[in-house]
């Protein structure tokens, strides 16, 4: 297969508002990075993919950007390499000299999500289960006491299953706020799961008050969550 082929974003249908566009990657590692479908990337860019030490992640982290920019350039009717990334007072990667569309991006194992909106801030992840990741090690940064305690009552067998719910509703609010992470995921409590819209089940922080979120489907042995804000302004944005 030749490597000038790009992984095509495949848009994912959600029950979220019409105007938050969701699209999988399927990665693909038989890719040199060097291959006509990164040509887009700048050089920061290309010098970032190069420093990671595995070359999963570096093909994860460039295929994932190039998709963003191809999607990017299509909105705002720009070639690819034209579009300039910034980082916000959170660190949050936005567009540089521009507050709309906004957009969140993830990436696990085989697949990369990405979410965009021209309205509203939005944020999105993808986890892969693994057995090989010792979950439990992390049930106290991710998990309310009451979530650990209802997880626990959970037949072993859907335990993992749980847990990754829970914690890519979690990433997914927080991204989306850009703030909410300082406090730690366990602040956040959306378990025992009911169908796929996010339900926060305890006190409420202030700025998690806007924000709603749902699971939606994920290739088998992932998980997957979308989250936007309910406000259409993107005056709040951090500069």
């Amino acid at each position: 297969m030749s490597d000038t082929i790009e992984p095509l974003p495949l848009p994912l249908q959600h029950q979220g508002p019409p105007d938050v566009s969701l699209w999988r990657i399927d990665l693909r590692f038989d890719m040199s990075l060097d291959a006509a479908a990164f040509a887009c990337l700048s050089h920061d860019e290309r010098e970032r993919a190069h420093n990671f030490r595995q070359r999963d992640d570096a093909l994860r982290f460039a295929s994932t950007r190039a998709a963003l920019r191809a999607l990017l350039a299509q909105r705002m009717g720009v070639e690819a390499q034209a579009v300039r990334f910034a980082l916000d007072a959170n660190r949050r990667p936005r567009l540089a000299g521009s507050t709309a569309p906004d957009f969140n991006v993830s990436h696990a194992g085989g697949f990369a999500l990405i979410a965009m909106s021209n309205v509203r801030r939005v944020g999105v992840d993808i986890e892969q289960h693994s057995d090989r990741f010792d979950w439990r090690s992390i049930m106290t940064l991710t998990l309310d006491p009451d979530e650990a305690a209802w997880l626990e009552r959970l037949d072993p067998s859907e335990q993992m299953t749980a847990f990754y719910d829970a914690w890519t509703a979690k990433e997914a609010l927080v991204k989306t706020t850009g703030v909410g992470i300082t406090r730690g995921l366990q602040h956040l409590a959306v378990l025992p799961r009911e169908g796929n819209r996010v339900m926060l089940r305890n006190a409420i922080a202030h700025d998690m008050r806007e924000i709603s979120a749902q699971w939606i489907e994920a290739p088998h042995g992932y998980a997957a969550c979308v989250a936007w804000s309910l406000s259409t302004s993107m005056s709040s944005r951090a500069q």
